[in-house]
């Protein structure tokens, strides 16, 4: 199997897709005055976590729903939010999340993960890759018992996570929902985030392995980055930091993006739509589903939202 090479940070992307409070006041949002000066999307969708989402012409007595930017990790820096979201989030009626974990998601996820064929990890990715691969879980002190087993996408997921202690972002806003007893719902389901990486090409599952085992052992340092950029709010700097295509392989990495990013917007902007039809929803994904020209930010503003920056 020729060799692939993806410019794609595996470990930013899966942070982002699937400290104190005083941290959190680095950097202030655009303004409503200077979002609405900016030309593209890029630029009016620059800088923000918490935006307040209305269709104009709506009930005046129906409260405006939140869209939030969350990060997958649980960093004191990201959970310690700030009062303003916390007092938004809890004044909500509903909880809406990207991913609700159930039994049934699991148990697929638990199938998936390995082949249920007569293929194995080493003859698909060759000799020398898994000998990586290898080495690079033992390092990190993990059985490599049924490592041949499980299949290149796995592998990537495995070595992009360093090592957490605590409940990552959004399970704790999960966790403050149920205990206000707020109805909570999921964008997709776990058979769907599951399909994103299980349903790539081989070919695409070896060319994210391969960008994996390039930088995962710059995780912690890329983490630290993101994080840096995430408490100061900069979608622009976040979106920039999941890499860039080479001219080589831009196909393929557009094909990945569409998958993990695009494709996906567009089914959570249909899905959130009988909340924000309710109002005064709190709606929270990954950060790098907001900005951007194919970002949920300006897929609403394309729907006839008004987008507006609140932290």
């Amino acid at each position: 199997m020729p060799s692939r090479r993806l410019a794609l940070r595996v470990p930013i992307l899966l942070a982002l897709l699937l400290g104190t409070t005083t941290a959190w006041a680095a950097s202030p949002p655009a303004s409503a005055k200077e979002a609405a000066a900016c030309t593209t999307p890029n630029c009016r969708y620059a800088k923000g976590l918490l935006w307040k989402i209305e269709r104009p012409g709506q009930n005046p007595a129906q409260k405006p729903s939140y869209l939030f930017g969350t990060i997958h990790i649980a960093d004191p820096r990201v959970t310690n939010l700030p009062a303003s979201v916390q007092q938004i989030f809890d004044a909500a009626q509903s909880f809406t999340m990207e991913l609700i974990f159930d039994g049934d998601g699991l148990l697929h996820m638990a199938e998936t993960m390995f082949f249920n064929d007569s293929r194995t990890l080493e003859g698909v990715i060759g000799a020398t890759r898994f000998a990586e691969v290898q080495k690079a879980f033992s390092a990190r002190g993990v059985p490599t018992g049924d490592l041949n087993r499980k299949k290149p996408w796995v592998i990537a997921m495995l070595l992009s996570t360093p090592p957490q202690q605590g409940v990552p972002l959004d399970l704790q806003l999960q966790l403050r929902a149920t205990l206000q007893n707020k109805p909570t719902h999921g964008l997709e389901n776990m058979r769907e985030q599951i399909a994103v990486f299980n349903d790539m090409s081989m070919d695409d599952q070896v060319a994210i392995l391969d960008s994996t085992l390039r930088e995962y052992r710059e995780a912690d340092k890329l983490l630290e980055a993101m994080v840096q950029a995430y408490v100061a709010r900069d979608l622009m700097r976040i979106m920039g930091m999941m890499g860039a295509p080479t001219e080589r392989d831009r196909l393929l990495y557009e094909s990945v993006t569409e998958r993990l990013l695009v494709n996906r917007n567009a089914r959570m902007l249909e899905r959130m739509r009988p909340r924000l039809d309710e109002g005064n929803a709190f709606i929270a994904v990954g950060a790098a589903h907001l900005a951007g020209e194919r970002g949920l930010l300006y897929l609403l503003e394309k729907s006839g939202y008004r987008v507006t920056p609140v932290y």
